[in-house]
């Protein structure tokens, strides 16, 4: 794709190596004008035929302040000199900046549109002109409840909302946000605004999380030795082979859509070669494909869910049952509306179908999360623990309490990557991970060790 040939950014991104400067009077505009300007020139070159040149590229699109010239300029007495900087440079996009992001207000587009939210100024006691709304949000992709764009506070250097270009391209880099021509239908038939479609997971994330798998394998063969395990199960063998956790007949008997993110996930993830259990109760999935196939209560699923509207909910990812609970662990219920996979399968009006088999009770576990992935925001990358037993006591990483909810919400917070425990809080023996799934009732009393910390 011509897009691939684009000038680099990776000088300009913030990580930890380069990290944002703090010696500047207001915005770091060149960085800024860097990143918006290469989120355009995204989108010229998935247009584009063959060879994209920027250099063209750049001499066909105007910047802020020549589109809206007179307008702009009356303007920029109310503008930090960084930020008109900016927008001398910020070139005007002819389509959505990003899948989020609509474009630019006009200077002079009002409180509620306008390039400054007075209206929010006011309502926060902030100076009159100090917040400036930078970028609009695009309702379609944000199903309507986005809010009213990037804002940014000249005075504060701060900046709310999720479009900012750091966070635009990491989500390109994951392959979470994707760039293609206009007219090219979006991967799986998800939402696409412009040149910018939403897909339920990328190949980065894909990596992650099977990078996360492996140090968590390697921080338990660890502690096991240090245990006194490596005194068993034949340690003196040669070193273990590239075994994947599940073989492709596997994940084909057990029927997990191909292409799928759990699909991929197991597919490449190793298989530890000493280690039975991988958290308290929970123990590695069957290498034996019937084994394995039986034990799902989801993949036999239909895919396809008639709606009492005469329309049909498809293309499902169902849930798979990854991580195995002890035999004879007490089921989950998981028929009340509430459960986080039964929605899936309903008619619109909280009924299964006639003919359809949707399971009551399943077993404690790990299962992956379950999407439509047309749907706005569908995200793969996610996993669910139902448990036997109330949760009272525990809590989201965002601190709120679990109460009565899904049995299902421990360790969650929002869509995150398969990450491991390595704070070394369960003991380890010799086949791994000790203790059964009874020890996840200490996130009653102990919740902030029972979830994952915001990144945000």
């Amino acid at each position: 794709m011509a897009a691939s040939r684009l000038p680099s950014i990776n000088d300009q991104l913030v990580t930890p190596d380069n990290p944002p400067r703090t010696d500047l009077d207001g915005m770091d505009y060149a960085r800024c004008n860097a990143l918006h300007n290469y989120l355009v020139e995204s989108c010229l070159a998935a247009d584009a035929d063959g060879w994209f040149d920027p250099a063209a590229a750049e001499g066909r699109n105007a910047t802020y302040f020549s589109t809206h010239g007179d307008a702009a300029e009356a303007v920029r007495p109310r503008l930090h000199p960084s930020l008109a900087a900016f927008l001398d440079a910020a070139r005007t996009p002819d389509a959505p900046l990003f899948y989020f992001v609509e474009g630019m207000p006009g200077p002079d587009d009002g409180d509620f549109s306008g390039l400054f939210d007075n209206e929010t100024a006011d309502n926060e006691d902030e100076p009159e002109d100090s917040i400036v709304r930078l970028y609009l949000s695009h309702m379609n992709a944000c199903d309507g409840k986005s809010g009213g764009g990037m804002l940014y506070h000249q005075r504060r250097r701060l900046a709310s909302f999720f479009v900012h270009p750091d966070d635009t391209e990491y989500l390109i880099r994951l392959g979470k946000v994707a760039v293609s021509p206009t007219d090219q239908p979006a991967l799986y038939g998800g939402v696409k605004i412009g040149n910018w479609e939403w897909r339920p997971y990328g190949d980065g994330q894909i990596a992650g999380c099977v990078a996360a798998w492996h140090r968590l394998r390697d921080a338990i063969e660890a502690r096991r030795r240090q245990s006194g395990g490596a005194t068993v199960d034949h340690d003196g063998d040669p070193p273990p082979s590239e075994e994947p956790l599940l073989t492709p007949a596997a994940m084909d008997a057990a029927s997990i859509p191909d292409p799928s993110f759990v699909r991929a996930f197991l597919g490449l993830a190793r298989r530890p070669w000493h280690i039975r259990q991988i958290a308290p109760g929970l123990s590695l999935p069957p290498t034996d494909a019937s084994a394995f196939a039986a034990a799902q209560p989801f993949t036999h699923l239909p895919r396809r869910i008639p709606q009492w509207d005469g329309t049909a909910r498809e293309g499902i990812v169902p849930p798979v049952y990854i991580f195995f609970s002890d035999a004879g662990a007490p089921q989950v219920d998981v028929s009340d509306w509430r459960s986080s996979f039964r929605g899936y399968w309903d008619d619109g009006r909280r009924t299964v179908p006639d003919g359809i088999a949707f399971p009551s009770r399943v077993p404690p576990g790990v299962y992956s999360e379950c999407v439509v992935q047309s749907e706005p925001e569908a995200a793969e990358d996610a996993f669910r623990l139902p448990l036997p037993f109330s949760l009272y006591g525990a809590r989201f990483s965002s601190g709120d309490e679990i109460k009565d909810r899904a049995a299902d919400e421990l360790f969650q917070h929002g869509f995150k990557p398969l990450v491991e425990r390595g704070r070394g809080v369960w003991s380890v023996g010799p086949h791994g991970v000790q203790g059964s799934i009874e020890v996840f009732k200490d996130a009653t009393v102990d919740w902030a060790t029972y979830a994952i910390p915001s990144s945000w």
